[in-house]
């Protein structure tokens, strides 16, 4: 039977797989973007440091925009992600650049800082990046969005329950509460924070190298002090 020249058999250029493979450029994102990730990663690294008993190694690790291999599209093949904070609960070697669903399990959370190249296949959870962190495992998704551009409550969150991600609702104090860690996590303004157990919140970047300024003066102070004596 003859073929109609105005009906192609198959489609005119290819079909896009989706969630598109994360690549270099599209998961850069803005300043903004960055600090986030800095400020979750510095946050939570900080806590499993704390948490720690005398000599005892961390009982998590959060890591940022590194290969994780292993997740699949809802056709079966395989995504390539870097999500842009991912914690395992327990130490990873540092000098890995990759890690593997089949070989190393699912992190226990994922968080992805939206922007305008990702946020349609973060936010995705039927077809994207959503459903791919569910059939890997990821008992805990959350989507940032510091600057509320893509997200109007600026965090949106879901919780693994029989394979599927369902909403993960903030506690009265407006923060999301972990399940998986003893941490919760909140934006002020447009900043990214993670709290403790008991309510403390770690220091954000900034604050990190303000103090950090304060102790060396105080140390240059004394030492001038020791001198005069």
């Amino acid at each position: 039977m003859a073929t109609d020249p105005q009906t192609p058999a198959w489609p005119p250029y290819p079909i896009e797989p989706w969630p598109p493979d994360d690549t270099e450029e599209s998961i850069l994102g803005t300043d903004l973007h960055q600090a986030a990730i800095a400020n979750l990663r510095l946050g939570i690294n900080g806590a499993a440091r704390l948490s720690r008993g005398p000599g005892e190694p961390v009982r998590w690790q959060a890591l940022t925009q590194e290969l994780l291999l292993g997740c699949r599209r809802t056709d079966g093949s395989y995504v390539r992600t870097y999500p842009d904070v991912f914690v395992y609960p327990q130490p990873v070697d540092p000098s890995r650049g990759s890690h593997v669903i089949e070989v190393d399990g699912p992190p226990v959370l994922i968080v992805e800082v939206l922007s305008e190249a990702t946020c349609e296949a973060d936010l995705d959870l039927v077809r994207g990046k959503g459903y791919s962190y569910a059939r890997a495992g990821v008992r805990e998704y959350v989507a940032l969005d510091p600057s509320g551009q893509y997200v109007r409550e600026r965090m949106r969150a879901w919780r693994l329950r029989e394979g599927v991600y369902h909403a993960w609702e903030p506690a009265a104090d407006g923060r999301y509460h972990s399940e998986q860690l003893p941490l919760a996590f909140g934006v002020s303004g447009a900043m990214a924070e993670v709290y403790l157990a008991d309510g403390r919140r770690m220091h954000l970047e900034d604050e990190v190298e303000e103090a950090i300024a304060r102790r060396d003066a105080d140390i240059a102070r004394l030492r001038r002090l020791l001198e005069e004596c």
